[in-house]
């Protein structure tokens, strides 16, 4: 079944019937001129591509020879299993031919462990702003809030200083979607942003101000934690997402002691 005249056929019913994004049908090509190339060289006269016994095969040649991960398996599996429908759909092979069911269920597992800081790690970027400056104790005030509480940037950079209800020891929060939450304003928390504010002169209702005295935008944010994680020696890749992931790593960590 590696006709290329069906295959051709193939691609163009996902583009021009199914209404595949021409993205997806590149994808869709790509992904069949690897299975060519597998068929090729060790099934030259397959005529039923959900053969369980071919599709092992073509799994061990992705993941050996090729050294695709999980996730790419999976998508060229998915590329081949519409293939077959459209095979199906079109007579060339019938529904009792079909072996898909006895195809190998692959492990669903993440190929890259997403990147959590230790808390060393942690407390040697929260160190670095220079807080005799008021840009340093804002940047610690930020990188706390990231931490600690679990902000994203956007939420961050769109804080007023309205928000910050210290009575109550807690924090109004505008989420995705505009739907509101509140997050607890615990002492280490209320001091850094006491700090900071001590030094503030700006009268923007935004609680962070920029160094030209406007709001922050997530781009300065996203840079500052770089900048940070660089000065402190940290290898690892660090992003405001990153610190939002310890933060909750480190938080069922603790639920779990």
């Amino acid at each position: 079944m590696n006709n290329e005249a069906i295959l051709r056929e193939f691609l163009d019913y996902t583009q021009f019937v199914r209404g595949c994004r021409p993205k997806t049908a590149d994808a869709y090509a790509i992904d069949m001129k690897v299975w060519q190339t597998f068929c090729r060289n060790d099934y030259p006269q397959m005529d039923n591509p959900s053969k369980a016994k071919m599709v092992v095969d073509y799994i061990r040649y992705l993941r050996v020879d090729r050294k695709n991960g999980s996730s790419a398996v999976q998508r060229k599996l998915a590329t081949l299993s519409a293939f077959i429908d459209y095979l199906i759909l079109m007579e060339i092979i019938t529904p009792k031919q079909d072996e898909r069911k006895k195809w190998p269920k692959l492990l669903d597992t993440p190929e890259r462990l997403p990147v959590v800081l230790e808390n060393k790690e942690i407390q040697q970027i929260l160190t670095q702003p220079d807080t005799t400056t008021i840009l340093g104790r804002r940047d610690r005030a930020i990188l706390t809030l990231i931490y600690s509480v679990g902000l994203r940037v956007s939420e961050i950079c769109s804080l007023q200083l309205r928000n910050v209800h210290w009575e109550e020891k807690r924090i109004l929060i505008q989420g995705k979607g505009g739907r509101e939450r509140y997050v607890p304003l615990d002492s280490i928390v209320e001091d850094v942003i006491k700090d900071y504010l001590t030094s503030r002169t700006s009268t923007i209702s935004e609680l962070f101000v920029s160094k030209k005295g406007g709001a922050l935008t997530s781009r300065a944010i996203q840079f500052m934690v770089k900048k940070y994680a660089a000065r402190a020696g940290i290898d690892k890749k660090v992003t405001p997402h990153k610190l939002r992931h310890t933060c909750a790593t480190h938080l069922c960590k603790k639920a779990l002691i």
